[in-house]
């Protein structure tokens, strides 16, 4: 009686799922209380689940199912929950193990194979587009577009992150050129300025940025508020890509000094590599503030202002 009692309950659950989802949810509920480990209502929650979106709690009931027997259609869901995050090779390892334990899904199943595989042609042919435009406008030198086409890129397909982040690395190093520090003559006397010394020896002439970092470390064990070693230091970790730890390096000079104009101009071209519009406009604003900055801000200035300006109307 019981067992009957719950089947009917479950045919119940599945003829709400269409139309009244969370209804749907409430009764498989109620079968899950009397009977935790029948896969047909842990899958049938699942199923639900996923009808209102909440794919990281039908991942868990799938998950439970399979803790409780191998079975095809919570292989099956699994798969389509990856194939929903665009995790194609774990949604087609799926579909083969659901259709190992049960042939019956092959034509299914084929189906659900051959969308990913059309998904993953356009998938390809569309960062192919995004990297080859990306090249186009590096070689026009309209840096900062070739910089978003390829981080766009990369977002669309991580698979290709190493092929767009080489001609990323190469549009970073123009942007560090642009870097300004604010040298002066060396004391060779000065334990600390040798160290200097040392550090942008290995970063110019060895072209070693981890040697480079461990020197200025070295100084600022010294000196934590030696601004100029920070600032270098910001650059460094520019060029390792470590934007945020940059960031605080410009950030600690400018509580030393607000006015340090080098920080100030640094940390702003980090933001903009970062996507950070808004925050790097606010640090050129300030540098605009001061005339002598003006050619050297203005371009930078005018170019986000356009590319938010373009953000509006689109």
């Amino acid at each position: 009686m019981l067992e009957d009692y719950i089947n009917s309950k479950i045919n119940e659950a599945y003829d709400y799922m269409q139309n009244d989802s969370e209804k749907a949810l409430e009764i498989f509920d109620e079968v899950l209380e009397i009977e935790p480990e029948k896969t047909q209502a842990i899958n049938g929650k699942g199923s639900t689940l996923m009808k209102l979106n909440r794919f990281d709690e039908a991942d868990e009931c799938f998950n439970h199912s399979l803790s409780i027997s191998e079975n095809s259609s919570a292989l099956l869901n699994k798969g389509m929950i990856a194939k929903h995050r665009n995790d194609f090779e774990n949604a087609m390892a799926y579909f083969d193990k659901a259709l190992k334990v049960n042939p019956n899904l092959e034509n299914i199943i084929n189906i659900l194979k051959s969308e990913i595989i059309d998904a993953n042609d356009n998938a390809d042919e569309t960062v192919n587009e995004l990297i080859e435009k990306g090249i186009k406008l590096k070689d026009e030198n309209k840096l900062w577009d070739s910089l978003d086409i390829l981080m766009q890129a990369i977002e669309e397909d991580p698979s290709c992150e190493n092929q767009a982040n080489k001609l990323i690395d190469e549009i970073k190093t123009t942007f560090e050129r642009e870097f300004i520090y604010d040298d002066g003559d060396f004391d060779i006397n000065s334990k600390v300025d040798r160290l200097k010394m040392q550090a942008i020896k290995a970063l110019i002439k060895e072209n070693n940025p981890e040697k480079a970092l461990t020197l200025m470390d070295l100084v600022l064990e010294l000196d934590e508020n030696d601004i100029n070693t920070l600032n270098h230091k910001g650059g460094v970790l520019f060029i390792c890509s470590d934007y945020q730890k940059a960031i605080e390096c410009f950030d600690k000079c400018l509580s030393i000094d607000e006015n340090y104009t080098c920080a100030l101009f640094n940390k702003a071209l980090v933001l903009r590599v970062m996507n950070k519009l808004q925050d790097a406009l606010n640090c050129f604003d300030e540098l605009l503030k001061t005339p002598q900055n003006y050619n050297k801000v203005k371009p930078y200035q005018l170019e986000i202002l356009d590319k938010l300006n373009t953000r509006a109307i689109t």
